[in-house]
């Protein structure tokens, strides 16, 4: 869980790391029947990969309050080397350095957490939010991807193949406008009441 000390204006000004989007076969609709007040217990709840499978495209993006940044397609494997040289150099730095009241905000996931990620952003500066590896549920990154996701799939003509898939997400993360990120990076405070309010537990977002 996150410390529910830092402050609403940290959580504001934050930017985002990657996320993978997936050609889907079949309708991957899953159905959960419970009792009443039960929706969100471990029981009723099924954690699963809601993309499906035959084939997938990472994706960088970063989103705040006031401002988002471009889309970036990531081929193949994220390693640190990658990681520093691909999307912190040319894209998460610059941003930084041009909005100077933001902060970094990326999972603990190994390319993260490197020795040599971890140096060059304090070498430039860079303020990195802390950020548990169990916390997804508090991201709001987390339902910018989900609007992302469904535009895609809402298009006429869907994605046939990773390449096709790549070109709709640019398109429709431009399609996105900074109210629909703002409304939900305001809802931040609701997500840790929520997460707070549950112990911990599965909440409604």
């Amino acid at each position: 869980m996150h410390n529910p000390s830092i402050s609403a204006q940290t959580v504001r000004n934050r930017l985002r790391d990657e996320s993978r989007f997936c050609l889907i076969r079949g309708d991957g609709r899953i159905c959960v029947y419970g009792r009443r007040n039960e929706r969100y217990t471990k029981a009723c709840t099924l954690e699963w990969d809601r993309f499906g499978g035959g084939g997938s495209v990472m994706v960088w993006d970063g989103v705040s309050q006031h401002h988002q940044t471009e889309l970036v397609v990531i081929a193949g494997n994220l390693n640190a080397v990658r990681y520093r040289e691909d999307l912190l150099l040319p894209h998460v730095v610059p941003f930084l350095q041009a909005h100077p009241d933001m902060n970094l905000q990326h999972e603990n996931a190994t390319s993260h957490t490197a020795r040599s990620v971890r140096d060059f952003l304090q070498d430039r500066n860079a303020s990195v939010l802390p950020w548990l590896a169990n916390s997804l549920d508090l991201n709001p990154i987390e339902h910018v991807c989900d609007l992302l996701d469904r535009r895609v799939r809402a298009r006429a003509i869907p994605p046939r193949n990773v390449w096709e898939l790549a070109g709709a997400l640019l398109e429709e993360w431009g399609n996105i406008s900074q109210q629909e990120l703002a409304k939900l990076v305001q809802f931040m405070k609701r997500r840790c009441t929520g997460v707070l309010n549950a112990a911990g537990g599965h909440t409604r977002y």
